[in-house]
């Protein structure tokens, strides 16, 4: 009677830890599989008053509801406030944000045109005048030709019917 016993209560430990490991392989295995940076930043959108697209951790651009006029800028505290408002187009390449706003600012000053280049994981922002300076330095930084920028309402619209952002897709 105690073999008996003991042998069920192995049997049921060993069932214990077969359902627990295959609840945790049916849970990984439903998790969002749009979710492609592992990171909800990728995922949201805005909420009732605001749009929201994701571009490269910490950057993103926002828009009111109510009124869309995108302005780019790092969700990080850690850096310097910096935002870019008038924002009509932008692209993301690998590890390059491009983007083309009008109405904005470029130092601190206001200017009707302006084209910024921001490479997050060197912190790097740089931002021109001129569209000749802005395709000079993207060449230098190694492009073989200036890339389409893409408008900001087909970027949202993108990635608000297909819950992420295939750059590569969306032209």
């Amino acid at each position: 009677m105690i073999c008996n016993n003991a042998s069920h209560k192995l049997q049921t430990i060993k069932c214990m830890k077969i359902f627990a490991f295959l609840l945790l392989i049916i849970g990984t295995c439903s998790c969002n599989h749009t979710n492609f940076k592992g990171d909800d930043f990728y995922l949201d959108k805005g909420g009732f008053d605001m749009a929201r697209i994701p571009l490269i951790k910490p950057y993103q651009a926002t828009t009111p509801s109510t009124n869309p006029n995108w302005i780019v800028a790092s969700v990080d505290t850690n850096s310097v406030p910096l935002t870019i408002p008038g924002t009509r187009e932008v692209k993301v390449l690998d590890s390059l944000i491009l983007v083309h706003s009008v109405n904005t600012t470029l130092n601190y000053q206001p200017v009707k045109e302006a084209w910024f280049v921001i490479i997050p994981k060197k912190d790097l922002l740089k931002g021109f005048e001129s569209h000749e300076n802005y395709v000079a330095y993207i060449l230098r930084l190694g492009l073989k030709h200036e890339p389409k920028l893409i408008n900001m309402e087909r970027v949202f619209s993108h990635f608000d019917d297909n819950d992420t952002l295939d750059w590569k897709k969306l032209r």
